[in-house]
């Protein structure tokens, strides 16, 4: 019996892996059965001659398995190498499990290749097993869709060659166009499989060729030509969210106006930058100043404070670059809204200026300089510094979307230990799904020991990331999860004021689960904390294989 099928499944892994795609995160099942024959092959230690060699990552969970796939994603771009990481499932629900991860890298701009096995046409719509509308499933929230017919006995070898070329170039962006296809993203090739699906055992064929890749993207925030000047003023502000990189502290010192930059802006640093500015703004000094600002310049999505919003909400100039993969979605009384960051913005038409002459950003300094910010000695602002001043230069963590990062935020930047290190968070939409499983993601792409800082709460909603079969790649990653009883940032929101009991079993959710047992039922290594100085010791060596540090704040 013919087996048209093996035949292409080799040459669409062949050609992602000739177009730079290393990972391939695969979840079992029967369907996706051709994609599996040949990715065990191209990921075993002596892949049979022909085969490319790719890191292959077997998931049980298809959610996990696609937070895996964007940790990597993320931790590729972290290393200056930007790449594209693909995901294999099985038809049916296994497709949607995919979606939250999807959406988090359509709104970062993280590229995913996501390949479903479906049915063949003849079983759809007709109550087949496992069979559901595959085809346009992740709607907006990828960058190119589409549906291949199941290999037939005659096809000509390219097809597999043709779509694996393009769904690489379309996930990597293309930087010379100006809308959401210039941003990296999640594509979806939905290929359709005919019995028979198991192997073959064909040979690997030379990919064949094909029209070329177009001119690949990249993440971070490039620096380009546009004559786009800022316009003069006193009076700026420069707000750095999300992933908007070191040229949001070179537009700050340009221009001598304070820099205030969240945990995983890639900017905190410099004389420029202030670093409890989450403080100051809450202080009537803070907002005399914010009320003469007369301009602010967001780069990157900052989405952290409402102090912040609230500046940017009455900015009298406002002008955003590189706000996101979404950068289109910027306020909308923005003057100025770029794609990227013009070259323009790093100069003044004053000349070089010596940020000591700024008046205006002295004033910001010296209010800084005027707190009496004081971190209690336990509680998770000491857990963050704790875990910040565990890192060292060149690392890469990853920080949970909810009260960890809002702990470093208000923290702000340690000159020593921020200092070279790179934080990534998911703020695409900054939800907590995910979480386990993307540091291991990040830990396996980086590999050298990482760590993660998160809560409880996002660390038992994803405490499956754990889950590692015996025969894949395990990283040196250490979870350090900050314990306090459940989802206690509502109590810094206006939920707090509803009776006490009703805050405690919507919001707050305290789950009781013992992290010891669960940590053990995954075999991941597990250490228990209750003061700084025994969580300093915990964090003193880099972790060698995969642990949890619970830092627990108070009895429950």
């Amino acid at each position: 019996m013919s087996n048209p099928s093996a035949p292409f499944a080799r040459e669409l892994v062949a050609t992602l892996a000739e177009r730079g795609v290393r990972d391939f995160v695969l979840c079992p099942g029967s369907r996706s059965g051709p994609l599996a024959h040949a990715l065990a092959e191209a990921g075993a230690d002596n892949p049979p001659l022909g085969a490319p060699r790719v890191n292959l990552h077997v998931r049980i969970d298809e959610r996990s398995a696609a937070f895996v796939a964007l940790g990597l994603a993320r931790g590729a771009q972290a290393l200056g190498q930007p790449r594209a990481v693909a995901v294999v499932t099985t038809s049916g629900t296994a497709v949607g499990n995919l979606l939250p991860a999807v959406m988090e890298a359509h709104h970062t701009g993280v590229p995913l290749i996501l390949l479903t096995a479906d049915r063949p046409g003849e079983l759809r719509g007709v109550g087949a097993n496992q069979t559901t509308d595959q085809s346009g499933i992740f709607g907006t929230f990828v960058r190119w869709d589409a549906t291949a017919a199941a290999p037939a006995e005659g096809d000509e070898p390219g097809r597999a060659a043709r779509l694996a070329t393009r769904a690489v170039a379309v996930a990597l962006g293309d930087p010379a166009r100006d809308d959401m296809t210039g941003t990296p993203g999640a594509v979806h090739l939905d290929l359709a499989f005919r019995d028979p699906l198991g192997p073959d055992n064909g040979v690997w064929d030379d990919p064949p060729l094909v029209d070329p890749v177009p001119s690949q993207g990249t993440y971070g925030v490039p620096v380009v030509a546009e004559p786009e000047p800022l316009p003069v003023v006193e009076r700026g502000v420069v707000i750095a969210g999300d992933g908007a990189g070191e040229v949001a502290r070179q537009v700050a010192e340009a221009h001598g106006w304070p820099l205030l930059a969240e945990p995983t802006s890639g900017a905190r640093g410099g004389e420029a930058c202030i670093g409890p500015y989450l403080e100051l703004l809450g202080t009537r000094a803070g907002q005399d100043l914010a009320d003469r600002v007369h301009q602010v310049v967001v780069i990157g999505r900052p989405t952290l404070s409402r102090a912040v919003q609230a500046l940017i909400a009455r900015a009298p100039a406002l002008m955003v670059a590189a706000h996101g993969a979404r950068w289109r979605e910027a306020p909308r009384h923005a003057q100025r809204v770029l794609h990227r960051v013009p070259a323009a913005w790093l100069t003044s038409d004053g000349g070089q200026l010596n940020l000591g002459d700024s008046a205006w950003l002295r004033q910001w300094r010296d209010a800084a300089a005027a707190l009496q910010v004081e971190v209690p000695v336990w509680g998770r602002r000491a857990v963050a510094r704790a875990f910040m001043e565990s890192l060292a230069p060149g690392d890469v963590a990853l920080i949970g979307s909810s009260g960890s990062i809002r702990a470093l935020d208000r923290l702000g930047p340690l000159q020593d230990a921020d200092a070279g290190v790179t934080l990534i968070a998911n703020r695409g939409l900054a939800g907590i799904d995910g979480t386990v499983s993307t540091a291991v993601g990040v830990a396996l792409a980086v590999g050298k020991p990482t760590q993660a800082l998160m809560g409880d709460v996002t660390f038992v909603h994803d405490v499956g990331g754990l889950l590692i079969g015996p025969r894949e790649q395990r990283p040196r990653l250490r979870i350090v999860v900050v314990n306090d009883g459940g989802g206690t940032i509502f109590g810094g929101l206006e939920h707090a004021a509803a009776p006490a009991a009703n805050v405690e079993r919507v919001f707050t959710t305290p789950h009781g689960a013992d992290l010891a047992s669960l940590c053990a039922g995954y075999g991941v290594g597990y250490r228990l904390v209750k003061n700084a100085d025994a969580l300093a010791k915990a964090l003193a060596a880099p972790p060698v294989a995969m642990e949890v540090v619970e830092a627990r704040l108070k009895s429950h």
